[in-house]
C-alpha cells in the first residue's frame, strides 16, 4: 500500500482478520480481496508459463517460435509477437504502458507504424492471446515429456528383467535344466584357471 510501511500493513491485516465482521459490508470487502488474490495468482501463473517457454531457447529474442494454429493474426508478425512475449517477461504482466513505450523506442519497429500506433488495450489483448497459445503449448510439451518418460521407463523394464522375474524363472525351471546350468557355470569356473590349491 502506498504511504504505509510493511509493519503497518501487517498490523492492519492482523486486526482486520480478527474484526472484519464488525464492518457493515464485509461480504463485499472479502469478495474484493479474494478477487484481488485470484488476479495476483493468475499473474504469477502467466509469468511462470512465459518463463518456462523462454527457458527452452538459448536466445529467445531471436529463436522464440510460437505455435499459432488457427490464431495467427494477419496484422501482427512473428517478430512483433516474439518481442512482445520477451518484453512481458522482462517488464512483468500488466505493465502495458511500459510495453507500448518499449515498442516505440525499439529500433526493430522504427518503421512499423501499425505496432507503434496500437493502444495499450490492443497490446494487452494481443498479449493475452499469445499467453493462451504459450500455455497450451506448455501443456502439450509437458504431456509429451510425461509420455516419453513413461515409454522410457516401460522400455527399461522390458529390457532388464527384475530379480523377482529371474527368481520366478528359476523356480519354474525343471531340475535337469537347473543341473545343466550349474554344471556349465562350474565348467566355466574350472576352465578359467581359478582352481583352489
Amino acid at each position: 500500500m502506498e504511504g504505509k510501511t510493511e509493519q503497518e500493513v501487517e498490523r492492519y491485516a492482523k486486526v482486520f482478520k480478527e474484526r472484519y465482521k464488525e464492518l457493515n459490508d464485509y461480504d463485499r470487502i472479502i469478495k474484493n480481496i479474494e478477487r484481488g488474490e485470484a488476479r495476483i495468482s493468475r499473474k504469477d501463473e502467466i509469468m511462470k508459463a512465459i518463463g518456462k517457454k523462454l527457458d527452452r531457447y538459448k536466445n529467445p529474442w531471436l529463436e522464440l517460435k510460437i505455435q499459432y494454429g488457427q490464431n495467427k493474426g494477419k496484422l501482427y508478425n512473428e517478430e512483433c509477437d516474439r518481442f512482445m512475449i520477451c518484453m512481458v517477461h522482462k517488464l512483468g504482466y500488466g505493465n502495458w504502458d511500459e510495453l507500448k513505450a518499449a515498442f516505440r523506442t525499439s529500433p526493430l519497429f522504427r518503421f512499423d507504424w501499425f505496432v507503434k500506433s496500437r493502444t495499450t488495450q490492443e497490446l494487452a489483448r494481443r498479449c493475452d492471446t499469445l499467453i493462451r497459445l504459450v500455455e497450451k503449448e506448455n501443456q502439450e510439451y509437458d504431456e509429451r515429456e510425461r509420455q516419453a518418460r513413461k515409454e522410457k521407463k516401460l522400455a527399461k523394464s522390458m529390457n532388464t528383467p527384475s530379480k523377482r522375474s529371474q527368481s520366478r524363472q528359476q523356480a519354474t525351471e525343471s531340475p535337469s535344466s537347473l543341473k545343466k546350468r550349474r554344471q556349465s557355470s562350474m565348467d566355466d569356473y574350472l576352465s578359467s584357471g581359478k582352481r583352489r590349491k
